[in-house]
């Protein structure tokens, strides 16, 4: 716990975390927050900007910022992957643990039905949960991620943790 920082929320208060050398962790918070994340260079330049992506070994591109979906409610999820999607965000970072997939789905099917984008500009997450580590579980729990997210592929598919 010795590198273990946490800050305090309190109302018109804010935190800016560089995610490229931090961690977020699984300590519970309960209240009222927003949180606002944006990376370009200073003007209009669009999040989907070529300098905005990580080029891969296989030469795919993945955008290096990217709408987080653990602990978005479900009342909320949905409306706020399609308002992210419009804003410019492709890479939603999604997983069966989180308990959302069914929202985030919706959302993206919103999202491509009025024409945000396409699912090819989209650069969609999600993780396998440790139950389902045994290889004849694999593929079932990545269909149901599909299914719920409404999409024919993942771009990335994740072990979340790597334990059983």
């Amino acid at each position: 716990d010795g590198n273990k920082c946490s800050y305090r929320w309190t109302p018109g208060k804010f935190v800016i975390i560089d995610n490229s050398v931090t961690a977020h962790s699984r300590q519970p918070f309960n209240g009222t927050r927003k949180v606002f994340a944006a990376i370009s260079k200073w003007g209009t330049q669009p999040v989907t900007d070529k300098t905005t992506h990580l080029v891969l070994k296989s030469g795919d591109k993945m955008p290096s910022v990217g709408l987080g979906l653990w602990k978005m409610p479900k009342e909320e999820c949905s409306n706020a992957v399609y308002r992210a999607v419009q804003a410019g965000y492709r890479l939603l970072d999604s997983a069966c643990d989180y308990g959302n997939e069914k929202e985030v789905g919706e959302g993206i099917a919103n999202a491509l039905y009025y024409n945000q984008c396409t699912r090819e500009d989209l650069f969609v997450v999600s993780k396998l949960w440790n139950t389902f580590h045994r290889p004849e579980h694999v593929k079932l729990a990545c269909q149901k991620s599909m299914a719920d997210l409404q999409v024919d592929y993942l771009d990335l598919y994740l072990i979340h943790f790597p334990i059983a």
